[in-house]
């Protein structure tokens, strides 16, 4: 269960973290759950107006909501963040050229970073691109992505 998961990670992990998400239903639902649970966060997307996309990054900024909730359209504010410690992919992008964006978000200016991939057989297309990326980074590739690649 991918929430199961996500609270894992948001406990395990402190700093400003960005959760991607594929749709704006979606980060609507995730971040209502995650307030819920007592997490304080917050959350953009393409259908929210400026001002209030604007307020939910100055509370991401300042770290009054560590976790921010947003689709890929939303990312144009967030080159600007530079000590966000943790992307989570809750939900993959449909190329690899935005998963290279999103994780790109994290361990800036020499800080450390995690990127952390939720991968689900939909996601199946991206299995060959990703383990490029991850051999040409030296990162570990994990043993599942191979059943996807053969």
């Amino acid at each position: 269960e991918k929430k199961s998961m996500l609270m894992d990670l948001v406990h395990a992990v402190k700093g400003l973290t960005l959760v991607f998400v594929e749709t704006e239903t979606g980060v609507d639902q995730l971040e209502d759950w995650l307030s819920r649970e007592g997490f304080p966060s917050t959350s953009i997307h393409g259908y929210r107006t400026q001002q209030v996309r604007e307020y939910a990054l100055n509370s991401f900024r300042s770290g009054r909501t560590p976790i921010l909730v947003t689709t890929d359209v939303a990312t144009l504010g967030l080159d600007d963040v530079p000590h966000v410690s943790h992307v989570i992919n809750f939900d993959l992008p449909s190329n690899i050229d935005g998963y290279v964006h999103r994780i790109g978000l994290t361990a800036r200016a020499g800080n450390k970073g995690l990127a952390t991939a939720f991968f689900t057989d939909k996601d199946a297309g991206l299995a060959r691109p990703l383990r490029r990326i991850l051999s040409e980074e030296v990162q570990e590739v994990p043993d599942f992505l191979y059943k996807f690649i053969s």
